[in-house]
């Protein structure tokens, strides 16, 4: 609970202090609002019984500011949900039995403002707590912040993302984690909701799923 109580502090995207709102992730334009427990990874996997947060709106994450939150993130949300909506419209078809050659399905997707949007809302998904100081320099994260902002239009030299199809209802958010990779350390940044799940990686240190894409 203690991730979840706070009103003011610095955004986790631009750095501003002031009150903070909540942001939900996934976008709540992509999924149906719904309740739900939610945990930490570490929670989940405590040896300890842990009282999950009773999410009643989805799972939310009160870390950016009303700006980034609405006038930045909330405008590119639609870049997300129309290649969604469009993707679960042709897996109906096919769950219909519409023939689809080669077993794959493909969508429209307007990339830039796709990634931007989707790598905001990882961006939110963290502790309070790192709202109580400002974001310090970071060879992964400023970069990111720098291009959810726009001022960045370059992420492809830093960053790599890839996707694949999710066909769960458990959505799995994890905004940093790492694997060894051929001797060396990978930073990972992922979320996953039906019907797909998103990875952000370092440029040339991915680890990733053999059935992924690169986008």
């Amino acid at each position: 609970l203690r991730h979840a109580r706070i009103d003011e502090g610095y955004c986790v995207i631009c750095g501003s202090y002031g009150n903070l709102s909540k942001d939900h992730v996934p976008p709540r334009c992509t999924t149906t609002i719904q309740p739900m427990f939610q945990k930490t990874v570490s929670e989940h996997f405590s040896s300890e019984e842990i009282r999950p947060i009773n999410a009643h709106a989805g799972a939310t994450f009160k870390t950016i500011c009303k700006n980034c939150n609405g006038n930045i993130i909330g405008s590119l949300d639609n870049e997300i949900k129309k290649p969604i909506d469009d993707f679960i419209g042709l897996i109906r078809k096919y769950l219909s039995g519409v023939h689809v050659y080669g077993n794959v399905l493909s969508v429209s997707v307007n990339a830039k403002p796709f990634l931007r949007a989707m790598v905001g809302h990882l961006l939110a998904a963290t502790s309070v707590e790192l709202c109580k100081d400002e974001p310090i320099k970071s060879e992964f994260y400023t970069p990111l912040r720098r291009f959810v902002l726009g001022d960045n239009v370059n992420i492809e030299d830093t960053h790599e993302f890839y996707y694949w199809f999710y066909p769960n209802r458990t959505q799995i958010t994890a905004q940093l984690t790492s694997f060894f990779n051929d001797g060396q350390l990978c930073h990972c940044s992922c979320m996953h909701f039906f019907p797909i799940a998103f990875l952000i990686t370092l440029k040339d240190e991915a680890t990733y799923p053999a059935h992924a894409s690169k986008i």
